[in-house]
């Protein structure tokens, strides 16, 4: 636990319809010390986003009901309290126009080791916020 003192940010935001997957994400990161937010679809993650300290790190899926990760990219670039937090798509069908404005990609099935890996990336270092040149933004992380 002493090292999770010394990060810059300790909070994740997981949007993810699927309660099992959702549920497995906070756990995992919860379980590495992380302070863990949830959210069903991207209108309850707005809607949370707007009520908590800002987060290091946001995971998100494509495909949900009520607004999906496409409509909840949108609206958070034109957020100027949200647009510099990075999100990482995680999603079985992210192509380029699907994970534009996102810093990077996760595919599914999900890999418990690459998601600790980039929690560890971007909530360690807080120069890692929406800087990343265009043609970083849509490869995987």
């Amino acid at each position: 636990m002493e090292e999770m003192n010394n990060r810059s940010c300790q909070s994740i935001m997981v949007i993810e319809d699927d309660e099992d997957i959702r549920s497995v994400l906070v756990d995992l990161l919860a379980e590495e010390g992380y302070e863990t937010h949830s959210a069903e679809n991207g209108k309850e993650a707005l809607e949370t986003l707007r009520q908590i300290p800002k987060p290091c790190l946001v995971f998100l899926d494509l495909m949900m009901p009520i607004m999906n990760g496409r409509e909840f990219l949108d609206e958070v670039m034109k957020d100027s309290y949200l647009a510099p937090v990075p999100v990482v798509v995680v999603s079985a069908i992210a192509d380029k126009a699907d994970v534009s404005g996102a810093v990077g990609y996760l595919k599914k099935p999900i890999d418990m080791d690459r998601i600790l890996a980039v929690a560890r990336k971007f909530c360690e270092d807080k120069s890692l916020v929406r800087k990343m040149p265009p043609e970083a933004q849509s490869h995987p992380v």
